[in-house]
């Protein structure tokens, strides 16, 4: 699906993190699709495939794994594995060496696990509470979900490639996938389906908004842009704020007289500089900040008596 203008996909020189999940939901797939009627109609025992897809019954038991290893198996299918399903994990295995690569190549390792398992926990935890309050207990699984998540990621890295659908029309990245998305919300909300749309929907959410706040980055879409940039900017003014309560050793005010940045002081000259400004302007003059390391100054003071 997609091809860099330097070089074709090349699977031996796919980052190891991609190499990894794909031989891991390779193989988890299956070996649960192959073991399954032998747990549960030999050892009377709930198989892999039940004890590793999401489920209220294996949530309920405290089995959290299941939020981050459902992806890795394929849905249960009553009529066992078939080339339709041997196909469907082999495209989507392909789907995730290609985007996956891409996306480490161009953002690192670290952004490929915040968009795929971070959208997987998201998404799992979108699916738990549905189910839950529906009161069902059939299992979810398939990395579906989580490779629309990689595709919206994608498609802000690479909105303008050209993708041949069926082979024969090319299309924009930004309209195939954000179309490819769009329609199957549209199907699975027309048809009833209201679960696959909560999930899909839970996928695109997550991915435009981790593309938006986490990278900074504007859609190819102009019409959201006003938006993004709004979600951009109270990013960063909140994570300002967090940040200069949580960092006691920066500097205490300006009215200090320390302007060089984060300047590191020493206790008591902190102090002293505290103890100055609640002389001149009273004690609910100090931040939040200069309190809490006021607070540990008088702490640690007092255990060293």
């Amino acid at each position: 699906m997609y091809r860099s203008q330097s070089s074709r996909p090349n699977f031996a020189r796919a980052p190891k993190i991609v190499k990894w999940t794909i031989f891991a939901t390779l193989i988890m797939s299956f070996f649960s699709l192959i073991s399954n009627a032998l747990f549960t109609q030999v050892f009377h025992r709930p198989g892999p495939q039940y004890l590793f897809s999401l489920t209220t019954w294996g949530i309920h038991k405290f089995f959290i794994w299941q939020f981050l290893s459902y992806p890795f198996l394929q849905p249960v299918a009553s009529s066992g594995i078939s080339m339709t399903l041997i196909l469907q994990v082999f495209f989507d295995l392909y789907l995730l060496w290609t985007i996956g690569s891409a996306i480490v190549q161009t953002r690192g390792e670290k952004h490929f696990i915040g968009l795929y398992f971070g959208g997987t926990l998201f998404v799992g935890l979108i699916a738990y509470l549905f189910l839950f309050f529906a009161g069902s207990s059939l299992p979810f699984a398939g990395a579906r979900t989580s490779i629309y998540i990689l595709l919206i990621g994608w498609t802000f890295l690479f909105p303008e490639v050209r993708i041949m659908l069926f082979l024969l029309v090319p299309m924009q990245a930004r309209w195939l996938v954000f179309g490819l998305i769009g329609g199957n919300l549209f199907l699975d909300f027309s048809n009833g389906n209201f679960f696959s749309f909560s999930v899909v929907g839970g996928a695109l959410l997550y991915g435009y908004l981790y593309s938006v706040i986490v990278w900074n980055s504007l859609s190819p879409f102009r019409r959201l842009h006003a938006l993004e940039k709004r979600l951009i900017y109270c990013k960063r003014k909140w994570f300002y704020r967090f940040q200069k309560v949580v960092n006691l050793n920066a500097q205490p005010s300006k009215s200090y007289g320390f302007n060089r940045g984060k300047v590191t002081i020493q206790d008591e000259d902190f102090a002293d500089a505290c103890l100055d400004k609640i002389s001149k302007k009273g004690k609910q003059s100090l931040t939040i900040r200069e309190r809490f390391r006021m607070r540990r100054i008088s702490c640690k003071k007092r255990g060293s008596h």
